[in-house]
């Protein structure tokens, strides 16, 4: 897929985004200079290098990219000896010069103004994914799971109006805080900061500025995009990230554990300030043990088919906001359900909706988890449930389904007028009737 933009084709070296072939870039930009660490005469290949290169990331456009950039370079300018020749500082110049010309001459500046002057739907839209990231941390602490925070996203916290489709948060390192938890993201963060206090440069080892370098590049730049969804791009800053220590290793350089405590500390601390701004907000949605709680304290619980209703958790919010005051758990199987504590009781547990199918294991356990369940055209009798359990069916008018009959026999079916065994608007046709005889009980 060619991205452009105003006619302009962004480069794109076989990636599938711009913003990842970017940070790819920047890697290699900061990496062009270490024949200038390494070698007297290095500085001019490795300037002529990073010409071209500066060129190419101007021509993805990636904003991102040019902030990584920014940030390798300005960090190799800040760590290599001095003092700096006066011609090489004119190259140097003269080269930055050629960089910017090519900005003008792609028209890349049109670009990364956006945003400045006038509204930008990729920086608006980033900023409100990000805003939501505390809530999402503090709805399931133990993380979305790995490359979930997209889907987690879309399903419970984007705004009901959009449609847009995200793989991730846009930012490789919220994305994986949230994915992870509070613990696994603490963790993540943390060996990003192990990484950079083992990569700055000894006085033995001036040349571990550039993947030094590099790696602070490849983080900046990935502030602004998902880095996980192609591991190929991890390449080159695991290869630095090796060198490193092995230099560490060859020479013996012990680490300062004074620092790592103080940075494992400051990464947890981010990660439960973030959890704790979430926690302080109003949530709609928390998650625990595989139970989604939706709108607080379970009213009604839900024993979901996710494959078959993918968009149900949008359907939910949405009746959620119709129906103020109503509140759900919903699981993914029966086998989730906590325990009925009114076992052995004439009072009816927390009405349950069971709009998935059904195996042997799961109705034997019914009993145990509640009194009584509301099943969506099951695929077998009455009388293959537990003796106890009041049960009752919800069929099409026009199902063609064998087992409805054994259901309609026992007046244990209610019909839903002018449909077959497709139920549309599940949330009016389904739910609702299902919350009033609930609430009539």
């Amino acid at each position: 897929m060619n991205l452009t933009f105003n006619g302009v084709w962004r480069m794109d070296w076989g990636f599938g985004n711009p913003n990842i072939t970017a940070a790819f870039i920047v890697c290699l930009l900061v990496l062009a200079w270490l024949p200038a660490f390494l070698w007297r005469r290095g500085f001019w290949l490795s300037l002529l290098i990073s010409i071209a290169l500066g060129i190419c990331l101007v021509h993805t456009m990636s904003r991102g990219g040019i902030l990584g950039g920014f940030v390798g370079l300005a960090t190799l300018a800040l760590l290599a000896p001095r003092p700096w020749p006066a011609k090489r500082l004119l190259a140097a110049g003269l080269g930055i010069w050629i960089v910017i010309l090519g900005v003008f001459w792609l028209n890349a500046h049109e670009r990364f103004g956006q945003g400045i002057v006038q509204e930008d739907k990729s920086i608006s839209h980033r900023l409100a994914i990000w805003r939501c990231s505390p809530q999402m941390l503090a709805a399931n602490p133990q993380g979305w799971g790995w490359n979930e925070s997209g889907q987690a996203y879309m399903d419970w916290f984007q705004p009901l109006d959009r449609h847009e489709n995200y793989g991730s948060l846009v930012n490789t390192h919220l994305s994986k805080v949230v994915e992870l938890g509070i613990f696994g993201g603490s963790l993540y963060l943390f060996l990003w900061a192990t990484v950079l206090l083992a990569g700055w440069p000894s006085e033995g080892s001036r040349w571990r500025a550039v993947p030094f370098a590099i790696l602070a590049g490849f983080g900046t730049a990935a502030l602004f995009t998902n880095m996980a969804r192609d591991p190929s791009v991890w390449i080159l800053p695991a290869l630095c990230v090796a060198a490193i220590f092995v230099d560490r290793l060859f020479r013996r350089e012990a680490p300062n554990w004074g620092h790592i405590f103080a940075a494992g500390l400051a990464c947890f601390s981010v990660v439960f300030a973030l959890y704790f701004i979430g926690k302080s907000g109003e949530r709609i949605v928390s998650v625990s043990n595989k139970v989604a709680f939706v709108g607080g304290n379970p009213e009604y619980w839900i024993v979901m088919d996710a494959e078959k209703f993918r968009s149900y958790p949008r359907h939910l919010r949405k009746f959620l906001a119709e129906h103020p005051g109503t509140s759900f758990a919903v699981v993914k199987s029966v086998l989730d359900l906590p325990d009925n504590p009114q076992k052995g009781t004439k009072k009816p547990g927390t009405p349950v909706l069971i709009m998935k199918d059904t195996d042997v294991q799961e109705r034997g356990m019914l009993l145990k988890k509640v009194t009584s369940a509301t099943f969506l055209a099951p695929q077998f009798t009455p009388s293959e449930l537990p003796d106890q359990l009041q049960a009752q069916a919800i069929y099409g008018e026009f199902s063609n389904s064998r087992y409805a009959v054994f259901w309609d026999e026992q007046k244990l079916s209610r019909r839903i007028p002018g449909i077959s065994d497709f139920i549309p608007d599940w949330t009016t046709n389904l739910l609702a009737p299902f919350l009033a005889k609930s609430d009539g009980e």
